[in-house]
């Protein structure tokens, strides 16, 4: 009996392990969790006081370390927009000159009752096509409206003014103080409970906002550089070396075979005749006028 148990106990430790395994982009992404952004954005006033609370250790959402010196990174929040649309944008500075998108929050007026949201990851941290949105716990085929979110009708208020962090690397409000990366373990026990309220997507729904964020989009080279083994996408069945060297001398061999030649030679020969064929009762044209219609089918002949 005790053995059965003890079995039991391993099965259900193992079995969570995978679980936290398959949560895991192995990416950087790993560390700022986008449903426990969207939660701290909730519950947010403004895009000033959704940046000030993700950069809160009290919140512990962020876990980010870009530039690789041990401490969690400073999250800027950048509004692109207009009076129908809105991109925040979080950003993050990896050196005095360079800036890293991590996440862009899109938000769109659908008419005047109803605005959507998606966040989507950034490729360089969440790999392509990274989105989450508010999910209805009832039916998941509902797109949820947030218009009455505190954060989106401060971005509809009629004297709102496009929000775009003052901060930059090395010049930080007095109030940060960046805690320690902790190990993804760790982080993940702290925000797994955010994902019961969200949901992954696969499509953009928000184009007009997506639309205004692929404009001002940034990347960091320095970012890039170090971790761009990990994000690389993968080319579907790539063609081996040595199987396109096969393939080019065995097309090369196809062609000085008899066969081939002659079949090229007969469409050398009608070619000409296709191309100043005649209609019936036509005078011969002059060969400025050949080389024209000649032109003329090269072109439809290449659509």
């Amino acid at each position: 009996m005790k053995a059965t148990f003890l079995s039991i106990a391993i099965a259900l430790v193992s079995f969570g392990s995978m679980a936290q395994e398959t949560d895991s982009l192995g990416l950087e992404g790993d560390n700022l969790d986008l449903n426990a952004v969207l939660e701290v954005f909730k519950d947010s006033e403004s895009p000033e006081d959704f940046e000030k609370r993700l950069n809160s250790k009290d919140n512990d959402v962020n876990n980010l370390d870009l530039n690789g010196d041990g401490e969690v990174d400073y999250i800027r929040v950048v509004d692109h927009g207009d009076s129908v649309s809105h991109a925040l944008t979080l950003q993050v500075p990896v050196n005095e000159t360079e800036y890293q998108d991590v996440a862009v929050i899109e938000i769109e007026e659908i008419d005047e009752e109803t605005v959507n949201l998606q966040v989507i990851g950034d490729s360089e941290l969440y790999g392509e096509d990274y989105m989450v949105e508010p999910a209805d716990e009832k039916n998941v085929n509902v797109v949820v409206n947030v218009r009455t979110w505190r954060p989106v009708r401060h971005l509809y208020a009629p004297k709102y003014v496009l929000w775009v962090s003052p901060w930059r690397y090395g010049v930080y409000p007095k109030w940060h103080r960046p805690g320690k990366r902790v190990a993804w373990g760790v982080y993940h026990k702290r925000v797994h409970h955010h994902h019961r309220h969200y949901r992954r997507v696969h499509h953009h729904r928000l184009h007009r906002a997506h639309a205004h964020y692929h404009k001002h989009r940034v990347h960091s080279a320095t970012f890039h550089a170090k971790h761009h083994h990990k994000h690389t996408p993968k080319k579907a069945h790539p063609q081996h070396p040595v199987k396109k060297h096969i393939q080019h001398n065995a097309v090369k061999k196809k062609m000085q075979s008899p066969a081939v030649k002659t079949k090229s030679d007969k469409q050398m020969k009608t070619k000409p005749v296709q191309n100043s064929r005649k209609r019936p009762g036509a005078t011969k044209k002059s060969g400025t006028n050949t080389k024209k219609r000649s032109g003329g089918q090269r072109t439809r002949g290449g659509r």
